[in-house]
């Protein structure tokens, strides 16, 4: 009985557990490891402002409200593609963004249904965009090559259609 009581009286004393909340868009492309990147990142803005393309803007979903990722730098690849020039990780005062240890590949392209070569038309948007040629138009539709691929977001800029949507890599 004693044991029980134990339990329930340290299961008290902790209070209702809030669940972990975990970032479901990209990082910036020097983004070291999540729970590390939480911990040093300190919300200045610093690697907003340097950003050339515009491309970063800080963590607002309603979900991550009150909660270590609200206000991160998350990776917004719908108005411009990455050049990786690396000027967000240099502005970066706590090392949360790291250049030493090499560019990580956030995203990941996703080629939907609507694709117009995937539906049989003729269409090389995405292939002429992509600067790593990552990505193959034929007869069998699209294919993209994931190795190559670094999660820039030209071809998802470059698709008419929407049809490309860049995921956060897992």
């Amino acid at each position: 009985m004693t044991h029980f009581f134990c339990r329930w009286l340290a299961h008290a004393l902790r209070g209702p557990r809030r669940p972990k909340v975990v970032c479901h868009e990209a990082r910036p492309p020097w983004a070291i490891e999540e729970s590390q990147f939480l911990t040093l990142c300190k919300r200045c803005g610093a690697c907003f402002k340097a950003c050339p393309n515009g491309l970063l803007k800080p963590a607002d979903r309603p979900e991550y409200a009150g909660s270590p990722v609200a206000g991160t730098p998350v990776l917004d690849l719908a108005c411009g593609q990455c050049s990786y020039c690396g000027s967000c990780a240099r502005a970066c005062p706590t090392g949360a963004l790291d250049l030493r240890l090499g560019r990580q590949v956030q995203t990941r392209v996703r080629i939907e249904a609507s694709c117009q070569a995937r539906q049989g038309f003729y269409c090389l948007l995405c292939e002429d965009a992509c600067p790593l040629q990552a990505i193959k138009v034929s007869n069998g539709g699209v294919s993209v090559n994931m190795a190559a691929c670094d999660g820039c977001g030209a071809c998802g800029l470059a698709c008419l259609h929407g049809a490309i949507t860049l995921v956060p890599q897992p």
